[in-house]
């Protein structure tokens, strides 16, 4: 989808009559569920709405920066709104996924006395009608419930003077949403939430080292192992997964042979790596050489045809791609 096609998609949502509904995900040891908010409507409905189509007006519709990148392959990058395009999805994800706003509208609400606020997971909000509408997700931190047995001291403006507050659970609720989902689109905001909270890092591992062996079969490293031990840095495990499904040195072919030969002749790469005793294979013995060959399996150098030179490039768009 396209920058184009989801600010369209979100107009005709919002341009036709549509209500908003609250959601609150709760995790029961390991089973996520979901209970209906009961909103009070005069005051507080209104406002929750206004406050999450703005969020959508000016995050989507609004925005003329936004650009849209698949998530299995994208670096990160600022404006950018990341398409979910893995096959599978981990189960605190798939709850959203498969939110249906006809099922929703039967849950049950939301019970002070059967359920319990400090098992509160994250928010579902859904903007529009029983046909067509928007999902948001909101995860939940500890830090936004107050408990009602904290000592809450409030101002009181009319004197000069604090007073105690009577104690209640409150919720403090602001639009920052990490995943949207439009047209059973899901979109990613917020990439370390979603690794962080959502299962996603089991996947990253999972791709990361499907990468590893690819890597494995060029016989281009003299001791693949050094990779595999790296799995377990967060960072470098999701920069190396996205390899083997995004590089073209996989979709085209290109040689162990080449590679090297490359390694050896691009005066951007001198002193970059070194090499087995016989020179047919990279020793990578460092950090720098480690992250010398993920932009190296990424195809990350690109050559000026200008200047003959080469440079390097976090972000590779095909020129017909350019317009999305």
């Amino acid at each position: 989808m396209t920058s184009e096609e989801l600010k369209n998609a979100a107009v005709s949502v919002l341009e036709k009559p549509y209500h908003t509904q609250l959601y609150l995900i709760l995790k029961v040891g390991d089973e996520l569920i979901m209970r209906l908010a009961d909103i009070e409507d005069e005051n507080t409905a209104p406002e929750i709405q206004r406050m999450f189509v703005g969020f959508v007006n000016n995050t989507i519709i609004s925005n003329d920066n936004i650009i849209i990148r698949s998530l299995s392959v994208a670096d990160e990058l600022p404006n950018a709104i990341y398409e979910y395009d893995y096959e599978s999805y981990p189960e605190e994800l798939g709850v959203f996924k498969k939110f249906s706003i006809e099922t929703a509208v039967k849950s049950e609400k939301f019970n002070f006395k059967t359920d319990n606020l400090s098992q509160l997971f994250g928010y579902i909000i859904y903007l529009g009608s029983m046909e067509n509408g928007i999902v948001l997700f909101k995860k939940h931190y500890s830090i936004s419930l107050i408990k009602r047995d904290s000592f809450l001291l409030g101002a009181i403006k009319s004197a000069e003077r604090f007073e105690k507050l009577p104690g209640e659970d409150i919720i403090r609720l602001n639009d920052n949403i990490q995943l949207v989902r439009i047209n059973e689109v899901i979109f990613v905001l917020d990439l370390k939430m979603l690794e962080r909270n959502m299962g996603f890092s089991a996947l990253i591992q999972k791709a990361a080292s499907e990468t590893v062996e690819a890597i494995q079969t060029l016989e281009i490293l003299d001791d693949i192992q050094v990779l595999k031990d790296a799995l377990c840095e967060p960072a470098f495990s999701r920069k190396l997964s996205r390899v083997k499904k995004s590089s073209p040195i996989f979709k085209l072919g290109i040689t162990k042979e080449a590679i090297i030969e490359f390694t050896k002749t691009t005066p951007e790469l001198a002193g970059k790596f070194k090499y087995s005793d016989d020179g047919n294979k990279i020793r990578l013995d460092s950090k720098k050489s480690k992250d010398a060959f993920l932009k190296l399996m990424n195809d990350s150098f690109l050559r000026s045809e200008l200047t003959k030179q080469y440079y390097e490039a976090s972000t590779k768009d095909n020129i017909t791609q350019a317009s999305n």
